[in-house]
């Protein structure tokens, strides 16, 4: 199990809230704050995490910011930090990657796409490295599970029984109830 920071834009309460609990149904102990002043002293004096699931959407210091500011501190621990933002695909990744983040992933996004990104940065073999090969049954962050990775089961939901799909099938209300004709 990893310890995960997790900072999140404080917008839609239930968005966090789906995020928190994915990645603890994931095995994960979690701390989520919304605010990137608040991540950067929690990374600095905290109890030491396995890594960083990092919004660029936070107040105070922007996702960009508190990253830049992880990176040039001598004395946080280098753990993966892993990117999400709503900045498209293959600028956010170069962007980020630029400034030392382990993996990237552009709103709207899956669940699955979290977990794999997260478990590939976890991966002793790779580092946290962008592009490091995936090691046997690894997951990868940006094609799905290595071709050998055993299957795993997804997180329960409720009476559902399976998590929405990403964040924007979460937000998104559920269908109305299907009327039935009356026989005539």
């Amino acid at each position: 199990m990893a310890r995960v920071l997790l900072g999140t834009e404080p917008g839609p309460p239930r968005t966090r809230a789906l995020l928190r609990i994915y990645l603890e149904a994931a095995g994960h102990q979690v701390q989520e704050l919304c605010d990137g002043a608040a991540l950067l002293e929690e990374a600095a004096a905290g109890a030491p995490h396995d890594a960083v699931v990092l919004d660029t959407a936070l107040p105070s210091l922007d996702g960009f910011q508190v990253l830049a500011r992880l990176q040039a501190q001598a004395t946080t621990p280098r753990v993966p930090i892993l990117v999400i933002s709503a900045i498209p695909a293959q600028l956010g990744q170069r962007l980020v990657e630029s400034m030392g983040a382990s993996a990237y992933l552009c709103k709207p996004f899956t669940f699955e796409a979290l977990r794999q990104a997260l478990d590939e940065a976890l991966a002793p073999a790779n580092g946290g490295a962008i592009g490091a090969a995936p090691s046997p049954g690894e997951a990868t962050a940006h094609g799905g599970p290595a071709a050998d990775a055993p299957a795993r089961p997804a997180p329960p939901n409720g009476a559902a029984g399976r998590p929405p799909h990403s964040l924007h099938d979460a937000a998104q209300p559920p269908p109305p109830p299907a009327r039935k004709r009356p026989a005539g």
